[in-house]
């Protein structure tokens, strides 16, 4: 019974807690960066390689958050950060990353900033990435745990939350 208690303390507790929707931070962020780049008045014409990249890294970045969505929504779970998942998916792409969703709209970022050729607009990934990470991912696997457990536990454990670098002999949690 006080088991019961305990968990609708949790979920109280989750409720009063600010509540981020990621692809509204990253369009909010991305429209500072815009503006910050529009003042600073770096324009100019012609494209570049650089243009071409951020294209493709776009391109890529919103294919990889859809299609890591549509798994989601093929496994009749929800994309809500906050919501109550109804299984744990382990497809790939979520096989290589905990978080495609993130790391699509993250390299969505990264390659506006890319486009643009602008310092100011690269502020949007790096504030995006330190803002779900501390902030929402944290929620969510609490969430994942306190449901999938063990199973859970052991797919943390093996899959990166963000991306395994090649150099990086650090497990990340």
């Amino acid at each position: 019974m006080s088991q019961v208690y305990e968990q609708e303390a949790d979920s109280r507790r989750v409720n009063r807690t600010l509540h981020i929707h990621p692809p509204l931070l990253a369009a909010g962020l991305l429209l500072i960066g815009l503006l910050l780049h529009l003042i600073g008045g770096h324009h100019q014409r012609g494209v570049l390689l650089h243009q071409a990249f951020g294209l493709l890294l776009v391109a890529g970045g919103t294919g990889l958050s859809c299609y890591a969505a549509a798994l989601f929504a093929a496994s009749d779970t929800t994309r809500n950060p906050y919501g109550q998942p109804a299984s744990l998916v382990i497809v790939p792409p979520y096989t290589f990353t905990r978080n495609p969703m993130y790391v699509g709209l993250t390299a969505v970022l990264f390659g506006f900033a890319t486009f643009f050729g602008s310092p100011a607009m690269l502020l949007a990934p790096i504030v995006f990435v330190i803002v779900i990470d501390r902030m929402v991912i944290p929620q969510e696997e609490q969430t994942m745990e306190r449901l999938f457990g063990q199973q859970y536990r052991d797919y943390k454990s093996s899959v990166a939350r963000w991306l395994r670098l090649p150099f990086s002999s650090r497990r990340e949690t």
